[in-house]
């Protein structure tokens, strides 16, 4: 049988089962052949009929057990692979607020079509263009409100690494107000880059808001500052007036002159918080003759006013580089107004704290007394640490039990609970969380009511496991919050190492803070909206309604009304959750507007109205002189070439005269079922039925 083996190792077929199995098929088919026919020799049959139908009934059998091992067959798929071309358009809006927007809406496209027209006769082109996001083809639309290269540059990367990509084209001003630097972010990228320098270098006669620097929230009946930048270009010995109004009420105004070419002036008001909720203010520079553009000579911004700051207590034993992490990380929000106390030093009363952080108490150094705090309505942040005296928290019976042995701690790192509810966190921390290091944790058994809601679970080495590490739960009324680990000022810096701020941790502080201080609301109906929205985002609503034994239920249909300015209403009806409900209304245009929700529960009817604005996003005219000297070194790193728009046209020759763009190709194998090939098929089938028509001619 060396020959099929041979024969099967030439075709490329492969079994699970060892070579003898085939051998075994081949001796089936040779057994029931001969049995099958050993006693038709004495009926007088011809011997060439006689050896003729053997043979059928052997390989059919034969092909047929063979069959039932399950063989693959190797098939080898060339595929010629053309070089690609992939082209990144700048479709921000940045490219017509300057006088040239004519070109980039009549003559731009043309030759863009006319370049991917000539590059495609050897090469296939991908297209994409890029504003805030990154889009397929090109519709020259200048819509992006606003400008992230480095999105390009991560596509390319990411989808073309292991293709045949011969270079890299992006035609843009350069200018970008979001994302990544994009000279790092095309240092990834392994082919040759081309640039198509777009917009102007030279600074024409301008004037411009630059910045705006102002508390998003402040508190009714405080002052509060509002920084304003000026940028005046080319404007030396102009005058501008700056005004400040809310609504139609004209609150100030300020008179600017440009002493030199180029001017930068700080200018400062101070507005004074009368009305609680959402307040609107306008900024205007009055125009100057000749000015090159004046979509930037206005802005807007949004100051939400409270009532009150909720008052916050960190209590301490001793001092910790977390309790200066803790600080830092609730300064940053106006939300909070905090309090350092030492554990010597307890106050009698806790009545005007909304949130007390007890950190690392009650201590194995104090024993200080709790009592009055856990009688108290105010809620609880309790950080466990190597000074925390276990036994003794245990016995307050706060929500969490530790059965530890003494002074037993281990090094945990975070894993982020995907069901986590209670409130959301961006994505992008989300990965900031994931990086973080470990920290210091109590090691033992942890007891806690299932009905607690986990943020942070445990990773010990390797394992993951179901021990929280930041976790909350209700005792009665209060809600309480813990943070089963010490060493978390490790988590602030690790945040800057990767992400160059405190953003994340900051924040992730914030909410714990905000979520704990906050009473809960007894509500059967509750909406929840932010209330400052850019124009480039979806209007988003979560709604929420509960029961007389307030339990979710979303049976009833909710429906909200949303008013704009001029008194036109846009219903919506709430998709349904899996408890809840959700509404995406899409974009809306700059400007206020009112929404009215409501939801039938039974015989009754609930109501939730507010409002929301939209904000207009300016980065996209606070910057119009084109940046060229970027594309210049994107171009000259990557072994390509910058080019201006006049010179479009020359792109493609210089290319394709490339030596390294040359068409590859590829030898894909691949493994294919024997079982479903039609020519075997045809093959058994031909063989049994040969045999048949032979049996019934002689009579068999």
């Amino acid at each position: 049988m060396w020959w099929a083996a041979y024969l099967i190792d030439v075709v490329g077929l492969v079994t699970e089962y060892p070579f003898g199995f085939v051998i075994l098929c081949f001796l089936a088919g040779a057994g029931y052949a001969f049995i099958l026919y050993f006693r038709d020799i004495k009926q007088g049959l011809k011997s060439t009929t006689h050896r003729l139908m053997l043979v059928f009934r052997f390989l059919s059998v034969s092909l047929i057990s063979f069959l039932l091992l399950g063989p693959l067959i190797k098939q080898s798929d060339k595929i010629i692979e053309k070089p690609m071309i992939i082209l990144g358009i700048d479709n921000s809006r940045s490219m017509v607020l300057t006088s040239d927007s004519d070109y980039y809406r009549t003559v731009f496209p043309k030759a863009i079509d006319s370049l991917i027209s000539a590059l495609k006769s050897k090469c296939d082109v991908k297209t994409y263009s890029f504003g805030g996001s990154l889009v397929t083809g090109f519709d020259a639309s200048y819509n992006g409100l606003k400008t992230d290269i480095s999105t390009f540059f991560t596509e390319v990367n990411t989808r073309y690494s292991n293709r045949n990509a011969a270079a890299v084209i992006l035609a843009s001003d350069g200018i970008y107000n979001d994302g990544t630097d994009p000279f790092y972010a095309a240092r990834k990228s392994t082919f040759p880059a081309y640039t198509i320098a777009l917009g102007d270098t030279l600074l024409k006669k301008d004037i411009l808001l630059r910045k705006i620097l102002v508390n998003k929230t402040a508190y009714k009946g405080d002052k509060f500052p509002v920084e304003v930048l000026v940028e005046m270009n080319k404007c030396a010995g102009s005058t501008t007036k700056l005004t400040l109004s809310q609504g139609s009420h004209l609150l100030d105004t300020k008179e600017i002159k440009a002493n030199s070419d180029h001017t930068l002036q700080k200018i400062t008001f101070m507005l004074e918080a009368r009305d609680k909720g959402i307040v609107k203010y306008s900024l205007q520079l009055s125009e100057i003759q000749g000015e090159g553009s004046k979509n930037n000579n206005n802005a807007s911004f949004i100051v939400d006013v409270l009532d009150a700051r909720q008052k916050i207590a960190l209590i301490f034993d001793a001092p910790h580089p977390d309790i200066t992490a803790i600080q830092k990380g609730l300064e940053g929000s106006s939300h909070f107004e905090i309090e350092q106390i030492r554990a010597n030093d307890l106050p009698k009363s806790y009545e005007k704290y909304d949130l007390v952080i007890l950190y690392q108490l009650p201590s194995v150094t104090n024993v200080a007394d709790l009592g009055t705090l856990f009688r108290s309505k105010s809620s609880l942040l309790i950080i466990v640490g190597s000074q925390t005296d276990v036994n003794a928290l245990n016995t307050l019976k706060a929500g969490l039990i530790i059965n530890s042995a003494k002074n037993s701690f281990l090094e945990s790192q975070p894993i982020v609970n995907e069901e986590f509810s209670l409130f959301t966190m961006d994505k992008k921390d989300i990965s900031v969380f994931r990086e973080f290091p470990p920290l210091q944790c109590p090691f033992g058994t942890y007891q806690f009511s299932p009905l607690s809601d986990v943020l942070f679970y445990q990773k010990i080495g390797n394992v993951a496991t179901r021990t929280p590490m930041i976790m909350f739960t209700h005792l009665a009324e209060k809600k309480v919050g813990f943070i089963a680990g010490e060493n978390i000022w490790r988590w602030r810096i690790s945040d800057y190492i990767q992400e160059a701020n405190h953003e994340a941790f900051d924040l992730m502080i914030d909410k714990i803070a905000q979520y704990l201080s906050t009473k809960d609301d007894k509500s059967f109906f509750r909406i929840h909206l932010n209330n400052r929205i850019s124009e480039n985002e979806p209007v988003e609503i979560d709604a929420e309604v509960f029961n007389a034994s307030y339990e979710l239920i979303n049976g009833p249909d909710v429906n909200i009304s949303i008013t704009d300015a001029a008194n036109k209403t846009f219903p919506f009806i709430f998709s349904k959750t899996a408890k809840a409900y959700f509404l995406n209304a899409g974009l809306f245009p700059i400007g206020e507007y009112q929404y009215t929700a409501s939801v039938k529960v039974g015989s009754e009817t609930y109501q939730k109205s507010g409002r929301f604005f939209v904000e207009q996003v300016n980065v996209e005219s606070s910057d119009l002189v084109a940046n060229h000297n970027l594309l210049f070194r994107i171009a000259s790193s990557h072994d390509g070439e910058m080019v201006n728009k006049e010179n479009i046209g020359k792109l493609a020759s210089k290319i394709l005269a490339r030596e390294d763009i040359r068409t590859v190709s590829i030898f894909q194998q691949r493994m294919s079922d024997l079982i479903g090939n039609p020519w075997l098929f045809i093959l058994i089938l031909s063989l049994l039925t040969a045999e048949w028509i032979i049996r019934k001619r002689e009579g068999l």
